[in-house]
């Protein structure tokens, strides 16, 4: 099995990676925690999936276990649902030695693992993704939220969980438009990172799956043990995402994260070539990957209107937003940007 263990001021904790890793959940859990019980968090596409496997595993550990489903989908990750997963804790009478299992995609993993950190001011977190999505990016790292009216991730979190299990069996499953949605946020890896992951992205993600799945975990973890809480360095993992949040917000969240993330990084790149010195090839290296999975390059909305959706971004202070901009394909960075010339970037 693969082992990648993440270590962070707020605590160590490792990342599974193997097909088969969500059958050792239950023994794992009873090794990291003395509680007796266990909650659930899923959503009604994941339920008659993989409910039943876990909910058993985690009983023959010796745990006794409560399920909260979810209704699939963004809209969910909303201060309303929250407020009714902490009021199924509290009726469940978990206490501070029991642990949240998020056991879904990245809506599920931010909403329970937000739940876990604010219920009693803290209890245990572990996450089981079974998107592509969620097992490349959002189950690693603590950050945890949910939506607001205003815009994305707005209220949350900074909340390690005490494992990850990432079992790429899950992938099987998934429809091929959640593929694509994973696919969106590994690109964005590709252009951090270059090497290894790109190359293997332009031969064949098929060929390279569980490859691909731990080198973007392991990029992730080296950027998370440097800036746990996203005071510098984590930023370069917003790369794309400034104009992706904007997109999303302004579809009423019915485009997926990962589509977005994949334009969003395209128009990154672009600005780039403009404000950075960024090598037109690579721009057009991603934009030729891009086409070669299906993901779009550009966004519907106009340069103006994501624009004016990014003023409430989180990355947004005094006026200014933090945008990642690319120098070439392997180095990127952080710059503050007037929210009044970020149009100029979205074009």
């Amino acid at each position: 099995m693969g082992v990648l263990k993440v270590k962070t001021a707020s605590g160590e904790y490792e990342v599974l990676i193997e097909k088969g890793a969500a059958d050792v959940v239950g023994s794992r859990l009873r090794t990291v925690g003395d509680g007796g019980k266990a909650a659930i968090i899923t959503d009604d596409n994941v339920m008659p999936l993989y409910l039943d496997r876990i909910n058993e595993n985690i009983k023959k550990a010796g745990f006794e276990t409560y399920v909260y489903v979810l209704p699939h989908g963004e809209s969910s990750k909303n201060g309303c649902e929250y407020l009714k997963i902490l009021e199924f804790l509290a009726q469940s009478e978990l206490d501070r030695h029991d642990n949240v299992i998020a056991l879904g995609g990245g809506v599920v993993g931010d909403i329970a693992g937000y739940a876990a950190a604010t219920y009693l001011r803290g209890i245990g977190f572990i996450q089981i993704p079974t998107t592509l999505l969620s097992m490349t990016d959002s189950s690693v790292g603590g950050k945890t939220a949910i939506d607001l009216k205003a815009g994305k991730n707005l209220a949350g979190a900074f909340w390690q969980p005490k494992f990850v299990a990432i079992d790429t069996d899950f992938l099987k499953t998934l429809p091929e438009s959640e593929i694509k949605n994973g696919l969106g946020e590994i690109l964005k890896y590709a252009v951090i990172s270059g090497g290894g992951i790109l190359r293997m992205l332009e031969d064949g993600f098929g060929k390279h799956v569980s490859e691909i799945v731990e080198a973007s975990v392991n990029v992730k973890r080296r950027i998370v043990e440097a800036d746990e809480k996203e005071s510098g360095l984590r930023r370069i993992l917003n790369f794309g995402h400034t104009p992706a949040h904007a997109a999303e917000k302004l579809s009423g969240y019915s485009l997926s994260h990962g589509v977005c993330v994949a334009a969003g990084v395209n128009v990154m790149l672009r600005a780039s070539v403009r404000k950075a010195g960024c090598p037109a090839c690579d721009a057009e290296r991603i934009a030729a990957l891009s086409r070669k999975y299906a993901l779009p390059v550009s966004f519907a909305y106009s340069p103006g209107e994501l624009a004016a959706a990014s003023v409430n971004d989180k990355k947004s202070q005094g006026g200014f937003i933090n945008l990642v901009l690319a120098e070439k394909i392997g180095s990127v960075f952080s710059e503050k940007v007037p929210l009044t010339e970020l149009e100029e970037y979205f074009r």
